[in-house]
């Protein structure tokens, strides 16, 4: 029960902190339109910044579910982690995710918007590129520190990108291009 009041609430403030932005959200509204009470949302997230954390959190689990699902699909191990940074860098420049992910929650989570989406999946993108190094694929480089650069990289074409459509192109190629550098 309590995780179905969790979900809804969630759900609930995705769609009005997309639609409306995080300072025009009324936590009445939010907890009426989820059917519960404002004690009830406060119990569960304290307040609406915590809310918006849940939000965000909840979008990055989505997004990593999404990069699984490319990952499992294709055979090629390079060609898998370049199409999942490919396929992270569109999600988070949906429409409906710009202004939660590159307005709201950097303005309102400070660093800890940026920490939950660059720390997302690391480990497994370290685990990645030391396969990848290994297998004589990539230059030789510390993965760890590989690891961040592109992630830092990805999530700051994605900052520059939520800008101006039009830069998402140039952003996926600047991408790609980063990934032809570091192959032998």
């Amino acid at each position: 029960m309590a995780q179905d009041t969790t979900d809804r609430l969630i759900a609930v403030a995705r769609h009005a902190f997309a639609s409306d932005g995080f300072a025009a959200v009324s936590l009445d509204a939010v907890a009426a339109e989820a059917g519960v009470t404002r004690g009830a949302l406060h119990h569960h997230f304290t307040n609406k910044a915590g809310l918006l954390e849940a939000v965000l959190r909840r979008i990055d689990a989505e997004i990593g579910a999404e990069i699984d699902l490319i990952w499992d699909a294709t055979p090629d191990p390079w060609s898998a982690f370049q199409a999942c940074f490919h396929t992270y860098l569109d999600a988070v420049l949906g429409r409906d995710l710009r202004r939660i992910l590159f307005q709201d929650a950097p303005a309102v989570l400070g660093a800890r918007a940026y920490e939950i989406l660059l720390d997302s999946g690391l480990a497994e993108v370290i685990g990645s590129l030391s396969d990848l190094i290994a297998d004589g694929r990539l230059r030789p480089a510390d993965p760890v520190a590989l690891a961040h650069l592109i992630n830092g990289a990805t999530i700051n074409l994605a900052f520059w990108a939520s800008e101006d459509e039009t830069r998402r192109t140039t952003a996926h190629d600047t991408l790609s291009l980063m990934f032809r550098g570091l192959e032998v």
